[in-house]
């Protein structure tokens, strides 16, 4: 290296001793040599020096902060490689509790075919017509055996086919899961009367 000598100088005097060397050891000529040089790594290398940011700098300069270039490229790799293991754990995360939620869905379907309603309402409350009962019992029972589920979003339920329920749709589920959940014990808290509860 020459006292002052730029970045680009440096860089292209090492590609022209690598394309020499090549052209006497395989007795191409040197353009020929110089092109071959050009597809290696390190010959790539030399290029992006030469034709990069820090061309026009003093190549001694460059060489005392390249150490702390480095370490500070070294730094963003390792923070962009945590980023993409924090991304592919939530990924991971995220699918179990959708597979997880999916397989509770299609149970919870099952138990209504079975007629669950009819046997979390119990006998009618005095003042409930049976057969009101009745018909909310076999209205549950008909949409699970059509594989409809309830949503509830804004204050109003909805019902989708399980099979086209996505992840975005959890929310709304778990919301109408909770209204029902809600509705039976206040229906159970009132059969029973006060203080029996």
């Amino acid at each position: 290296m020459q006292e002052n000598q730029r970045v680009a100088d440096m860089a292209a005097e090492v590609l022209a001793r690598q394309a020499q060397t090549r052209a006497e050891q395989t007795e191409e000529a040197f353009e020929v040599a110089h092109k071959a040089v050009l597809k290696t790594e390190s010959g790539r290398q030399l290029e992006e020096l030469r034709d990069g940011p820090h061309r026009d700098r003093r190549a001694d300069e460059w060489q005392l902060d390249l150490p702390r270039e480095r370490a500070k490229e070294r730094r963003r790799a390792r923070q962009e490689e945590r980023s993409r293991v924090r991304q592919e754990e939530r990924s991971r995360a995220q699918l179990a509790a959708w597979k997880s939620f999916m397989k509770e869905e299609l149970w919870e379907l099952e138990q209504r075919k079975d007629g669950q309603l009819a046997r979390l309402l119990g006998e009618p409350l005095p003042g409930e017509a049976p057969a009101a009962l009745q018909r909310l019992a076999s209205e549950d029972r008909r949409q699970a055996e059509e594989g409809l589920v309830a949503l509830m979003s804004n204050g109003e339920v909805f019902y989708k086919h399980v099979e086209a329920l996505s992840e975005k749709d959890m929310p709304a589920r778990i919301a109408a899961n909770r209204l029902r959940t809600a509705w039976l014990k206040e229906r159970l808290d009132g059969w029973l009367g006060p203080g029996e509860g």
